[in-house]
């Protein structure tokens, strides 16, 4: 580790909410609106459905964030059984990368959990460079358990060697025609796609009656509802990824009214 003068703080407060998403602050952010809105979530959630460290510099605020939640409280489409930590996202800024500050923040994660009596870690990971990626994971001890497509599900025991995890089983189905129905589960945990959704209910309007848009704030209920923790449905499939422009909405649209 170099002579910047650096600290692990773990989120206790409104204030230290109020920094949260670190990734959206390398340069200016195209979504400032987004930004604001997920900092809100997280102050109004802080303790309930997230938890939370950031990596302090001095002189420069926050450049890491490792944001969780324990399993019995954590917003994920997975049933997974109590006194296991959900990591939901963790970054460090990219000036500072391999600097062994990620390492830093994560042994501070670790060593709270080991006194926590924590049975393990379990993060959903992908195969897509700068997304979460496996190999992040697997150099910390972690073994891949369950596997999607690009999804990959890791789990680290800490006091418990293997856990039950279980896949909530989809129910938003696909479907055909018009109206077109678009589902949006919105819980902030991220930025990127909370950009999307604060441009779609704009977009939607201009189509009038041809599309319908239901809102539904992301929830144990919700989860247990629709078995999914984010996302944008369009007539039961997921279009969306996140950071898509008016016109990149308007297209997709116009491509369902037409396949109906």
């Amino acid at each position: 580790m170099n002579d910047l003068e650096i600290t692990v703080q773990r989120l206790k407060k409104t204030e230290d909410a109020q920094q949260a998403y670190c990734c959206m602050t390398e340069v200016p952010t195209p979504w400032p609106g987004a930004l604001c809105a997920c900092r809100d979530w997280m102050s109004e959630n802080l303790g309930r459905y997230v938890e939370g460290y950031h990596l302090q510099l001095e002189g420069s605020g926050v450049v890491g964030h490792l944001y969780y939640a324990m399993a019995e409280h954590a917003l994920t489409p997975y049933k997974v059984e109590d006194k296991v930590a959900v990591v939901y996202c963790e970054w460090v800024q990219q000036r500072y990368q391999k600097q062994g500050f990620g390492h830093l923040i994560f042994e501070t994660f670790l060593e709270d959990l080991e006194t926590w009596g924590t049975k393990g870690i379990l993060v959903e990971a992908t195969d897509i460079p700068g997304q979460m990626h496996m190999d992040h994971y697997l150099s910390r001890e972690f073994n891949v358990i369950l596997e999607k497509g690009h999804q990959k599900l890791l789990y680290r025991p800490i006091t418990q060697a293997e856990i039950k995890v279980e896949p909530l089983q989809p129910q938003i189905q696909p479907r055909s025609g018009t109206p077109v129905e678009i589902l949006v589960l919105s819980g902030y945990l991220c930025p990127y796609e909370a950009a999307t959704l604060m441009l779609l209910p704009g977009v939607a309007q201009e189509f009038g009656d041809q599309v319908i848009l239901r809102q539904e704030s992301l929830t144990p209920e919700s989860l247990r509802n629709y078995a999914a923790a984010r996302g944008i449905f369009v007539n039961g499939r997921p279009r969306f990824t996140g950071g898509e422009s008016e016109e990149a909405i308007r297209r997709i649209l116009i491509e369902e009214i037409e396949r109906g």
